[in-house]
Order: C-alpha cells, then sequence, then structure tokens
C-alpha cells in the first residue's frame, strides 16, 4: 500500500467563499520549523565566511556579523510558530509556548561576546545562554515524550522508526548540552587545555549537532520523508 501524500496547504476552514484561499498546513508549519532549523547552522557560517574566512565561536556569536539577521529572523521563526501552534493537549501547548518564549529570548537577547565581567552586559550573557540552555532542553523533552506518544497499544513498524528518530534526537541534543556545559567548566580547570580545544570552535559544532537535531525530528514529525510515513 502507497504512503498517503501530505497536504502542505489546506483550503481556509473559515472561508465560505467558492474559491476559498489556501493556508499553511499544520504538518506543513512543522516542516518549514524543522527546515529553518536544519539550515541554518550551514546558513550562517558559510554566509559570513566571505568576510571572515573561519567560523564563529558560536552559532550565537553569528549575530554580530552580516548573518545577524538571518540568525535572528530564523528563532524569530521557530520562536513565533512554536507559540502560535496548538498541540494534540496541554503537554503540547505548554512545551510550545515554552521553546517559543524560549527561541524569542535567545534572538532578542544577545550573547556577552567580549566576555565582558561586570554590568548589564554580564547577566545579559547569563540571560542569553540560559535561554539557549532551556531552549534546547525543551526542543529534546518534546522529542522524547511527547512525539514519541502513540494513540495506539501497538504502532506499526513506520511509527517505531520515526519514535527510534526522535529518541535519537533527543539524545543527542541532550548531549550536546551537557558537552557544551563541560567545556565551559574546562576554563575553571584547565585553561591551556580549555584553549586547545577552543581552536576547532567545539561550541559551534555542538550547537550545530543540537539545532539539526531539532530540526530532523520536527521534519520527521512533520511527515516530510514518505519512507517512514503511514
Amino acid at each position: 500500500m502507497p504512503a498517503r501524500s501530505k497536504a502542505r496547504f489546506v483550503p481556509d476552514p473559515q472561508s465560505t467563499a467558492n474559491q476559498r484561499p489556501f493556508i499553511l498546513s499544520y504538518l506543513g508549519m512543522r516542516e518549514l520549523a524543522g527546515w529553518v532549523g536544519v539550515i541554518l547552522p550551514l546558513a550562517v557560517a558559510l554566509g559570513n565566511w566571505p568576510c571572515s574566512g573561519r567560523l564563529e565561536g558560536s552559532i550565537s556569536a553569528y549575530y554580530f556579523t552580516r548573518m545577524g539577521a538571518w540568525f535572528a529572523g530564523s528563532l524569530w521563526v521557530i520562536g513565533f510558530f512554536m507559540v502560535s501552534c496548538r498541540g494534540y493537549d496541554k503537554w503540547d501547548e505548554l512545551s510550545g509556548r515554552l521553546s517559543g518564549f524560549f527561541a524569542l529570548g535567545v534572538a532578542l537577547i544577545p550573547m556577552n561576546i567580549r566576555e565582558i565581567d561586570h554590568g548589564w552586559v554580564k547577566y545579559r550573557g547569563w540571560l542569553h545562554w540560559t535561554c539557549a540552555a532551556l531552549l534546547f532542553v525543551v526542543f529534546a523533552m518534546t522529542s522524547l515524550l511527547l512525539f514519541t506518544k502513540s494513540d495506539s497499544s501497538n504502532p506499526t513498524p513506520k511509527k517505531r522508526m520515526r519514535n527510534t528518530c526522535y529518541r535519537v534526537c533527543g539524545w543527542s541534543i541532550l548531549a550536546c548540552i551537557a558537552l557544551i556545559g563541560m567545556y565551559g567548566l574546562l576554563k575553571q580547570f584547565d585553561c591551556e587545555l580549555y584553549e586547545r580545544i577552543g581552536y576547532y570552535k567545539p561550541v559551534f559544532w555542538l550547537e550545530a549537532g543540537a539545532v539539526v537535531s531539532f530540526g530532523v525530528a520536527w521534519l520527521v514529525k512533520g511527515e516530510s520523508f514518505s519512507f517512514i510515513r503511514d
């Protein structure tokens, strides 16, 4: 039996006109959020490369480059989608509102790129990383606990495949966040090793891994791939 097709645009159910306007479906919005996440690290890195010829230390650092509008705009797209979408139950809606709030916080509160240790800029940096960490934690919990839910006690083989994907993405996000935290702590114990590892921009790559994992989970949830779509 062939996999069913997915409508990205559907007729507006509230319109009574003969030619009803089409609106982006919920699945289409999930797919859009997924692609925004998958593309974000690559877009900011390649977009800024002709000017700097190097990677920035983190994705958030691109706020201060020519790709700042792309960075902030991507988070606004994700944030507004999460805040406005309606889930299957209260937990879906709560996770959406929390992740939307934290995504907008990351976009609106820039990081402390100069590592200033006093005043508003210092606390602004703390707020930025707190929003970023909580955003990833909510994304991970959504993949692990909500996306894996099923109305059936005996899910289909493709649903089990999707659940495996959600779990891999969720645990990958948590692993990336934990490694970023460990790298930050390393500065307190071994500055030389911290600087040697920092040459390879580990925070950028770990953030990229977390963002791409989020994107893949939402692409699967948006039924973007026919081979695992029932």
